[in-house]
């Protein structure tokens, strides 16, 4: 403890880290002193997160620190706590020494909306939030200790056994690395040796990885799951490289020009772009006051590197052909801005002498990345609104759905029913009006909650007070195809609920 407070006392890990929390707290506090679900929380206000039939096999320890229930307040604070620590790595390993820069890379980290969109899966949110810490140190201790090789790897392997998605974080975290020796002129030989040991670790970490994977499938007596292709994962055949490569390629490009999560409006569009701009000049400054520019394989480096970040960014869809990428995979896009405010850090010190015109130069990147972050925040915030909007929402049609259920002649308690869950937007229209924000930020987007029978079954329960005997699986198939369920009309339609054969069915779409 003596350690860690006297570690916390220099500047280099106390700035980056108050910072984070501050920052966190004020961001995402409405989210955690209040409770607003999404659709998935319905069927995990207790779980136990073994997913390790979704390569998870790490979650159920990472998420059991706060227990297996879905404590807002709880896991949402400890969230924060560990995506700070997270942020005082990445500012560590970038060796970031500008108080502004260890304030601004906690600030961008903390409000990037994919935090948010994560957030909205509360009841998950903090083993994530470890996962991220493992990707940190996956690189941090690779390049900083003799072992780091076997170090990398372990931390990479239990990121992975957390959530597959964060190998992004470290292969980015990798590549902006490498890039920053080549431009500050090291020696090609030391860089050359550093990207070997990078990929020793990321090699060693992914077969750990697998291997645990295998024994915990095994020791369970499971298999890998369907979902977003997780059963193929690594299974690449030659004739499928060429289409693989094009997905990761079209999806980075699409996320970049149709994403509308750095720019949602035009200041933050003026914003990012000017930080764009002005971190490739930076990048220029750094190229050419280093010397780096008369070595001629130091080009070919830079464009190397700079072709595989979107490699690099989308590495799943690589794995397999089969994964959607949404916000909650798409964390590792917070390091281009982190990059970005790292470059421009560099650059300043070539004019250090100069501290008049400095200041004034200083001051206008701190302000674009502060609007850029506050948009952020903004961000984030409408997508709790949102939430909440759809939390109401959800529960007035519910009741009005229970009080139907309940008032249909023949219904008794227990009765099994049939529904399917996608709400008739005939029936009733769309109220959002924050489409324009969340409508990429998974979790928060959209007009109801629940769009499955069990859902309904849970918010119900939770919510209402309601047990309610809700059917899956093919008694669902056989209800949908049936004559009776096509001649139905949707709810709230007096022919929309009807009992045959001692199953109740309900069409809501």
């Amino acid at each position: 403890m003596e350690k860690l407070v006297a570690k916390l006392k220099e500047e280099q890990y106390k700035v980056p880290f108050v910072s984070a929390l501050v920052i966190g707290l004020i961001t995402h506090m409405t989210m955690i002193v209040n409770k607003y679900p999404n659709g998935d929380s319905m069927t995990n206000f207790y779980f136990d997160q073994n997913m390790v039939t979704s390569g998870r096999w790490f979650l159920t320890v990472t998420c059991g620190l706060s227990s297996f229930y879905d404590l807002n307040f709880v896991n949402g604070l400890l969230a924060i706590i560990f995506l700070s620590v997270a942020a005082v790595y990445v500012t560590r390993f970038f060796n970031v020494k500008k108080k502004s820069a260890m304030i601004l890379i906690p600030a961008i980290m903390m409000t990037f909306p994919a935090v948010a969109a994560t957030m909205t899966y509360m009841y998950t949110v903090d083993g994530y939030m470890i996962g991220l810490i493992f990707a940190v140190l996956a690189v941090y201790t690779c390049r900083k200790y003799k072992a780091g090789i076997a170090w990398g790897a372990l931390f990479l392997a239990f990121s992975m056994g957390t959530y597959q998605a964060y190998l992004s974080m470290t292969i980015l975290l990798v590549i902006f690395d490498l890039m920053l020796d080549v431009i500050l002129n090291k020696e090609i030989k030391e860089t050359a040796k550093k990207g070997l040991k990078y990929l020793g670790m990321g090699v060693s970490g992914g077969i750990l990885y697998f291997v645990i994977l295998k024994i915990c499938l095994a020791l369970e007596h499971k298999e890998l799951d369907t979902y977003q292709g997780l059963n193929e994962m690594g299974k690449i055949s030659a004739s499928s490289i060429p289409e693989r490569l094009y997905n990761v390629y079209y999806d980075f490009a699409a996320f970049v020009l149709r994403g509308r999560i750095f720019a949602d409006n035009i200041f933050s569009l003026i914003a990012v772009c000017s930080v764009i701009v002005m971190a490739l000049a930076a990048f220029i400054i750094i190229f050419v006051k280093s010397n780096a520019y008369k070595k001629w394989y130091n080009y070919l480096s830079v464009v190397g590197l700079m072709a595989i970040i979107p490699l690099g960014s989308n590495i799943i869809l690589m794995m397999t052909d089969k994964a959607e990428y949404h916000l909650l995979m798409r964390m590792q896009w917070e390091l281009f801005l982190v990059f970005a405010a790292v470059i421009l850090e560099r650059a300043f010190t070539y004019f250090e002498n100069k501290k008049d015109k400095l200041n004034v130069a200083k001051a206008i990147p701190v302000i674009l990345v502060a609007i850029i972050c506050y948009n952020f925040f903004l961000m984030d915030n409408i997508a709790y609104f949102n939430l909440q909007e759809k939390y109401e929402k959800t529960y007035a049609y519910c009741v009005r759905l229970l009080d139907r259920i309940e008032q249909t002649p023949g219904y008794y308690q227990g009765m099994p029913i049939c529904m399917v869950g996608v709400i008739s937007e005939d029936s009733y229209p769309s109220t959002d009006v924050t489409e324009k924000v969340t409508g990429k930020m998974r979790g928060a987007d959209g007009d109801f909650l629940i769009y499955r029978g069990e859902q309904y079954e849970a918010f119900m329960k939770h919510y209402l007070g309601a047990s309610l005997n809700i059917l899956t699986g093919d008694d669902v198939i056989d209800m949908y195809y049936s004559e009776e369920y096509e001649a139905m009309t949707s709810f709230p339609d007096a022919g929309s609920i009807k009992i045959v054969n001692g199953i109740m069915y309900i069409k809501l779409e």
